[in-house]
């Protein structure tokens, strides 16, 4: 039967070339069927020579590799991105491995955590290198670099991937999703190198959902990184009622990696919010300011939006702080400034705080015409 092949780099050292020593890359090329494959390596743009070994065959599935051939040989001065590719026409197979100059230790391990940005709503995730100790005396230093040098020459250094490692993220649904939408979407989200053979899925309740995922293409970013990510859509019914959902990311290289979404149990919703006249115009033509704050709520997760006679306002009309914690309390509070525009027509317009909470029952409201010199509460917004 047809099999496509799985691809391996190689390389022949860990650490950062010293002078001008020269450095073997290589691709392992193996369990495909029937044999043929088409190697080709490139830096930028430029194909390079290569060494191509002999295939093998065992248990019906064929080995080979090709080794770089650069002349003069591979050393610190050749630094770039080099590329293997590898075709197999019979499986309609292409797949590509990149090498990228080894970085020093200080490099591939800063001292400060790496954090991923973080989607409103949803899930970050930080790794940070194990702590080391810290010498203050400038001898102490010195025996410490001693040390280590003496059994870096003693040890085999352990051998880390030169390539990006993975980090995968699961973001939950969005609060406006959770109010306006009948269907909510979770989003999985890997990135790293080497992501062609990887594989997102999903279970809801432990179980594989039958419809409703959408898994996107594999992306190239400018930076070297790959990334690709899968949705999912789910009534918004499971999500309210407490369904757990779960993303697998599955690579024939590395252990599978699993991350759970679960509705948080809401500690207390907001049960009211102010709003007031900052400045007012004067002249008339000139712009008003309108402050609204909310507090008393759990978990942070909150939506804030303007209306202006019931419509939804420009975002650019207002800015919305982040939740943040009140002094000596466990719950939160925000706040929002809306810049209304000099009047354009002679009726007075009524601008509107809406704010929801995933423990919401209803959207809390509070409105505010300019005309006026009072607050009035309106109730839910239809």
């Amino acid at each position: 039967s047809t099999k496509a092949p799985d691809v391996f780099p190689i390389t022949s050292a860990c650490q950062l070339p010293k002078d001008n020593s020269p450095v073997v890359l290589a691709c392992l090329i193996t369990g495909y069927n029937p044999k043929s494959v088409t190697v080709t390596w490139h830096l930028g743009t430029q194909i390079q020579n290569q060494i191509m070994f002999p295939e093998t065959e065992r248990e019906g599935s064929y080995t080979t590799s090709s080794q770089l051939a650069p002349t003069p040989p591979l050393s610190q001065q050749h630094q770039g991105e080099y590329k293997c590719t590898v075709k197999h026409t019979p499986s309609d197979t292409s797949k590509e491995k990149t090498f990228r100059w080894p970085e020093s230790p200080k490099a591939q391990y800063p001292s400060v955590p790496t954090v991923q940005p973080q989607a409103e709503g949803g899930l970050s995730k930080a790794t940070r290198p194990p702590a080391t100790n810290r010498n203050t005396g400038r001898r102490e230093k010195e025996d410490e670099e001693e040390k280590e040098q003496q059994e870096g020459e003693t040890k085999t250094p352990e051998c880390p991937s030169h390539t990006q490692p993975l980090g995968v993220y699961l973001l939950p649904p969005a609060l406006q999703d959770l109010w306006f939408q009948d269907k909510v979407t979770f989003t999985c989200f890997v990135v790293g190198s080497d992501l062609q053979d990887a594989h997102l899925s999903w279970e809801v309740a432990g179980k594989v959902p039958k419809g409703g995922m959408e898994e996107g293409p594999l992306e190239q970013h400018s930076n070297g990184s790959q990334s690709q990510h899968s949705r999912l859509a789910l009534p918004r019914s499971l999500w309210n009622a407490g369904t757990s959902v779960t993303c697998t990311l599955n690579h024939p290289s590395l252990p599978s990696q699993k991350l759970m979404a679960l509705r948080e149990p809401a500690a207390q919703a907001p049960v009211r919010l102010s709003l007031n006249l900052l400045a007012s115009s004067d002249p008339p033509e000139a712009a008003s300011w309108l402050l609204c704050e909310v507090s008393d709520f759990s978990p942070p997760n909150i939506l804030l939006m303007w209306l202006e006679n019931q419509r939804e306002v420009n975002t650019s009309w207002f800015a919305t702080t982040h939740p943040t914690p009140q002094p000596g309390s466990t719950m939160f509070w925000a706040w929002s400034v809306l810049r209304v525009p000099g009047p354009t027509s002679p009726q007075p317009a009524t601008y509107t705080c809406v704010v929801s909470h995933e423990d919401s029952r209803t959207l809390l409201n509070a409105s505010r015409s300019l005309d006026v010199s009072y607050l009035t509460d309106r109730g839910p917004v239809k």
